[in-house]
């Protein structure tokens, strides 16, 4: 078959996979509420990553107590509990250079279409008070942002490499006070994104009169990351009240997975080990997608870092562990397969039954990123 023609013919059958698991698996709303009052008061909450981009020191996250207005003002603005201490996301860097942006990523999950929104609050700071979130991020030189400054403005853009494409971006002149809590929603839906500012829509802006329902940012730059919290410089600033309502990110290797479980339905255990840190794999697809993201053994990782195949039988069973490579032969992540075993087979005959397991789902990945997408 010519090269083109083979071509064709894997990306169609990759497009048929996600399009057959996405019937399978069905589209379904889903909710993460970061509730802070949960978390160790004076502590970084778990589930999140430290960053700088633009180098120096990373900015100091932790959960302190705030006084927090409701969300719904109430009729009268000093009737008592108009505010009520609560636990609360705070920052404070000493890093005073213009791009010198703290960041804080929740590396838990990895969302495509959403709408996140939190309470804002800028309390300090010396070079331009500033505070934001982050969203489709890769890590922390890739991503979008959209930030509320002091300074009278509100702005979206992109970072890519760690440099800041505040002049390409959209942004609107809009009073911003310290010490006022201000709420900041994000909408994501393919490559059309949204920002409100206290409710209102206010990236892209919009004209006097206008309709605002086909009002949106256009970029193809990120189509899926990670969300986070964002502050420049010295900014010392405030963040609750945060949710993110998605649609789950089904992993493409899940997609496969599920798959080979049709495709050989007396599989006793199927489960895909990768490096989300070096010699730390966890797992990626599973039969059971209760275990995504359970930590592997030093056996997965020898798997993933010599290409070393394991053997294990009982009685009842027997379970292969071996390297599973990508279109370039590159070991991709680890595979175990465990089997029904018969009596009298020997080790041979197992790694050879999951050789076939081995090769048809090898069949479906074309690079790493399919692996780790």
């Amino acid at each position: 078959m010519p090269g083109f023609l083979l071509r064709w013919v894997r990306m169609l059958k990759h497009i048929l996979v996600i399009f057959i698991a996405g019937i399978a698996v069905g589209v379904s709303a889903a909710q993460i509420e970061f509730d802070f009052s949960k978390d160790t008061v004076d502590q970084q909450p778990p589930g999140f990553v430290s960053f700088v981009t633009g180098g120096g020191e990373p900015g100091r996250w932790k959960v302190v107590e705030e006084k927090v207005p409701p969300i719904l003002a109430p009729i009268e603005p000093n009737a008592p509990g108009n505010t009520a201490v609560r636990a609360v996301l705070s920052v404070q860097s000493f890093n005073v250079g213009e791009d010198q942006c703290p960041v804080l990523l929740f590396t838990n999950e990895i969302f495509n279409d959403f709408t996140l929104t939190t309470r804002i609050k800028i309390s300090g700071g010396i070079v331009d008070p500033s505070a934001g979130v982050v969203f489709r991020a890769q890590d922390q030189n890739n991503y979008y942002v959209v930030r509320a400054s002091t300074e009278g403005n509100l702005l979206w853009y992109k970072v890519v490499g760690g440099q800041s494409y505040q002049s390409g971006g959209i942004g609107v002149k809009v009073p911003i006070a310290k010490d006022v809590w201000r709420e900041l929603r994000i909408e994501c839906a393919g490559d059309q994104i949204r920002c409100y500012l206290d409710g209102r829509l206010a990236i892209p802006p919009a004209r006097a009169g206008a309709p605002t329902n086909d009002l949106a940012i256009n970029d193809t730059t990120f189509s899926h990351g990670r969300v986070g919290f964002w502050s420049k410089a010295d900014s010392k600033c405030y963040f609750v009240d945060a949710r993110v309502q998605y649609s789950p990110h089904v992993p493409y290797v899940q997609v496969v997975i599920n798959n080979i479980v049709k495709k050989y339905p007396h599989l006793l255990g199927l489960k895909v080990y990768a490096n989300k840190n070096p010699g730390q794999p966890v797992i990626i697809g599973d039969m059971d997608e209760h275990e995504l993201g359970a930590a592997g053994t030093k056996t997965e990782a020898d798997v993933i870092e010599r290409g070393s195949i394991y053997y294990l039988k009982d009685r009842k069973s027997v379970e292969i562990t071996l390297p599973l490579r990508d279109r370039n032969g590159d070991i991709a992540a680890a595979l175990k397969v465990k089997m029904k075993s018969f009596p009298g087979e020997t080790e041979s005959n197992a790694v050879a039954r999951a050789l076939l397991v081995k090769k048809a789902i090898e069949e479906q990945i074309e690079t790493m990123r399919d692996i780790n997408g």
